[in-house]
């Protein structure tokens, strides 16, 4: 019986009556000889010899991703298979992601907005291109994996004392290595999460944007931000902001890129602060959450003075698939979403205008605008974990990437 190595070169010469090993490397005087059962994992070694090998270097997490109960489920797998994607198992090393996850993840964070685009797309005969579809996709399918790998360590049997028999001392190491591999991967997804929120606040400040080409051209495409990941060049942003704001405070003050991006770049309920007029009107109403944002965002396309105005500017022509007219399967599908948003219109129109003439004036609040507005709130919705920002209340911060 020889013991396995891992990517030990030994060749297995076989016949009728024996089996011969043959080495691939010069095996030194009183150094054992070994054999290589195969490219395995701990968890196949475990399961089919009993015995881990301490770092082993084909140790993997397999994760089986499962989209069924989507609504979309039949739109995203055709996305899928036209990427030449066909698994759902995924395996996860230390060294890095295996090539088709984050593309799958993509296709599963996709709203109906971005499902109906990519489909006309394929419809033309175009490839899927699952990498350039913004940042907000990025920033959905990185934050949806480490929610599912926080749920995997969490779950994870605690060792509270050694066990006595040598299955058990193997199974413990088989636990290590998985989570060694867990935090391994959930510390790389942490960094793409911070460079990806600073390299978001650089667009916004920059006047640029990432945005798909269904909605706008000429963005940083992000293929391009992709390979910034593997540079150190938005570290640098980061840490030169943060000399740069320490050197004007006595107090050295760090900011983390998500609580930069949640305070300066995400539109939220807390971005009314922008506009006082705006504030001072809504608070003297009983407004639905995402009622609130699609008349903030009208707000935003009226007021040049509002951080978010040209990010607004740049989405004029877009067109949520509910006014996508000349489509007669989609205006069917979406008729009651535009009947629905139509009557809140009428709710709240001319009374609004009425009341706050300054703040509702009416040709900045049509109908037409409300819709379009709403299919904005609808399609651009980002929700970054409490775990990135300084969130008190332990709460998620929902709010619109318009870039």
């Amino acid at each position: 019986m020889m013991n396995h190595r891992p990517l030990t070169r030994v060749s297995w010469i076989t016949n009728d009556a024996t089996i011969g090993f043959q080495a691939g490397a010069v095996i030194e005087a009183q150094s054992e000889v070994v054999n290589n059962y195969g490219a395995k994992s701990n968890e196949e070694l475990l399961l089919g010899y009993g015995f881990c090998i301490p770092g082993n270097p084909l140790s993997c997490y397999h994760i089986k991703l499962n989209y069924s109960r989507d609504p979309q489920a039949a739109d995203k797998q055709m996305i899928l298979e036209q990427a030449h994607i066909a698994s759902c198992d995924h395996y996860i090393r230390a060294d890095g992601l295996p090539r088709d996850l984050l593309p799958m993840l993509r296709v599963m964070v996709m709203t109906e907005t971005d499902v109906y685009y990519v489909k006309q797309a394929m419809a033309r005969g175009e490839e899927p291109k699952l990498g350039q579809l913004g940042l907000r996709i990025e920033l959905r399918a990185r934050f949806l994996l480490a929610f599912l790998l926080r749920k995997k360590l969490d779950a994870l049997p605690q060792i509270e004392r050694v066990p006595s028999t040598e299955n058990g001392r193997q199974a413990v190491l088989y636990r290590k290595e998985i989570e060694s591999i867990l935090r391994s991967t959930l510390s790389d997804l942490d960094k793409s999460e911070s460079r990806l929120l600073a390299c978001a606040s650089k667009l916004f400040a920059d006047d640029l944007h990432s945005l798909p080409r269904y909605v706008c051209d000429n963005g940083q495409q992000v293929d391009t931000i992709d390979e910034q990941l593997n540079t150190s060049a938005e570290d640098r942003l980061v840490a030169e902001s943060s000399d740069d704001q320490q050197s004007r405070s006595k107090k050295p003050r760090t900011v983390l890129p998500a609580q930069q991006f949640v305070d300066d770049v995400l539109v939220t309920e807390e971005s009314f602060a922008h506009d006082a007029d705006f504030l001072a009107a809504v608070e003297q109403v009983d407004i639905d959450e995402d009622v609130l944002l699609v008349l903030f965002i009208l707000r935003i396309r009226m007021c040049s003075a509002l951080p978010w105005h040209t990010a607004v500017q740049r989405l004029e022509s877009f067109k949520h698939p509910m006014l996508v007219y000349d489509d007669p399967d989609t205006a069917e599908a979406y008729g009651e979403m535009m009947m629905e948003m139509g009557e809140v219109h009428d709710s709240l129109f001319p009374l609004l205008t009425e009341h706050f003439p300054d703040v509702f004036p009416p040709e900045n609040f049509t109908p037409e605008l409300f819709l379009w507005a709403a299919g904005v709130t609808e399609s651009f919705r980002l929700e970054v974990p409490a775990r990135c920002v300084d969130a008190a209340d332990g709460c998620d911060v929902e709010g619109l990437l318009l870039l």
